[in-house]
């Protein structure tokens, strides 16, 4: 996918895909590249008066957290062998 940072709706179609990660990036990006500032906050304004996308953004990282979570316990889960056999792979 190609996006334009300088297009709102390029920028929140690409965002769409990976809402957690890509939402990181825009405020990343509107510290270090202050030329795409207006494009962002437009794609964050639309964001924030969406309640689908607002929701898609809760459930997106809910879901993430959700993942990390059961990684954590599938490694308390593990024998210390599993544990360190897991780490020579």
């Amino acid at each position: 996918m190609i996006v334009s940072l300088n297009d709102p709706e390029s920028v929140l179609r690409w965002w769409k895909v990976f809402p957690e990660r890509h939402d990181a990036f825009l405020e990343f990006k509107l510290k270090v590249s202050p030329q795409f500032a207006p494009a962002i906050r437009e794609v964050q304004r639309r964001i924030a008066a969406s309640p689908e996308l607002s929701a898609l953004l809760v459930r997106s990282v809910q879901g993430r957290r959700d993942q990390q979570a059961a990684a954590v316990q599938d490694h308390l889960d593990m024998s210390a062998y599993e544990l360190r056999r897991e780490g020579f792979a």
